[in-house]
């Protein structure tokens, strides 16, 4: 059975974690407008896909004549639910620190973030990161459920914030703000059987609020050349097998059977030997999205183009309605 649901509300399903949530308007148009997006997936095995899962997700199948046999349980959508948290990318990132330090000591690698439950312990960790700091809610997708704290003391919009998502989601990541960021990109896996399988690269544009903005569509050997300005190819290659490592050890749930990304960023340096020269950081784990990724769709997008052509993929929003784009070019 081959059912494949773009449902781009589901981080927000997941916060509300009802099966009788109902998605803004905004979200209800997007899913309305790509009803066929599904198709750009290049997906034709047999499976059972939505872009992520959630208690609505699995009411939404149902309605759509999927059995209830050929659905997680209740109990396993809980779990996915916890490994979707952000909670998952603080701990995981604390555990990559911890297994490979030479290259965090030396600011190969830079990336820190605390999991806070109170507002008391949130101020802390602002205070911890000199009084600027990025917070993040949960669940949320493209740019929201994020806070960036400029200064302190907090003022009353950022309690207001804090202690609403402490309320309604039960936790706050907070990370530095990251004001020199050059690139994003991500790497992309598949997981089966609670294992992943490395993809490719996406390389992405996002807005000054993080929304997503567009994706380039091109050959790995590209991808890598435009990130070779940044960071060696034998950066990307320890990365790419230190979290392929991480992943198969976080107890992903074994029924899930979709893509993985790991979001990341390239941030600009000051070097301590050589104050006057800049040099590049990597943040290896900014994020895991554990659902469909347009990072993931822009990788099966790459057998659209002919040699030598690449490609920007992105969602337009122009004239009330949505639609999905590929603009290809000769490099």
């Amino acid at each position: 059975m081959r059912v494949l649901l773009f449902n781009p509300e589901n981080d927000l399903a997941l916060a509300s974690n009802d099966p009788n949530y109902t998605p803004p308007a905004s979200a209800r148009l997007l899913a309305s407008d790509l009803k066929d997006f599904p198709e750009w997936w290049h997906i034709e095995k047999d499976i059972i896909l939505p872009w992520g899962w959630s208690p609505l997700a699995v009411r939404q199948l149902q309605q759509l004549g999927v059995p209830k046999a050929l659905l997680p349980t209740s109990a396993e959508i809980a779990d996915y639910r916890t490994k979707a948290s952000r909670q998952t990318a603080v701990f995981l990132l604390d555990h990559l620190r911890k297994a490979w330090p030479e290259p965090f000591h030396s600011h190969l690698l830079i990336g820190e973030s605390i999991w806070c439950e109170t507002d008391r312990n949130v101020l802390r960790a602002i205070e911890l990161f000199g009084s600027t700091a990025m917070l993040k809610a949960p669940w949320s997708g493209s740019g929201r459920g994020l806070h960036p704290v400029r200064s302190l003391p907090l003022n009353e919009k950022d309690y207001t914030w804090i202690r609403r998502t402490l309320r309604l989601q039960g936790g706050v990541e907070v990370e530095p703000l990251y004001i020199n960021k050059v690139c994003d990109f991500a790497m992309e896996f598949w997981v089966e059987n609670g294992q992943v399988r490395y993809e490719g690269l996406s390389l992405f544009d996002t807005t000054d609020g993080g929304v997503y903005a567009g994706n380039l569509v091109a050959n790995e050997t590209e991808k890598e050349t435009r990130l070779s300005r940044y960071l060696s190819p034998a950066l990307l290659d320890e990365v790419r097998s230190h979290l392929a490592h991480l992943l198969n050890e976080a107890e992903i749930p074994t029924w899930y059977r979709g893509p993985l990304g790991v979001d990341m960023l390239v941030a600009n340096s000051v070097s301590s030997t050589l104050p006057s020269h800049n040099f590049y950081s990597l943040h290896p784990l900014l994020e895991i999205n554990l659902r469909m990724t347009m990072g993931w769709v822009a990788l099966q997008l790459q057998r659209e183009l002919a040699e030598g052509e690449t490609g920007i993929f992105k969602i337009d929003h122009s004239g009330g309605h949505y639609r999905a784009v590929l603009l290809k070019k000769e490099r």
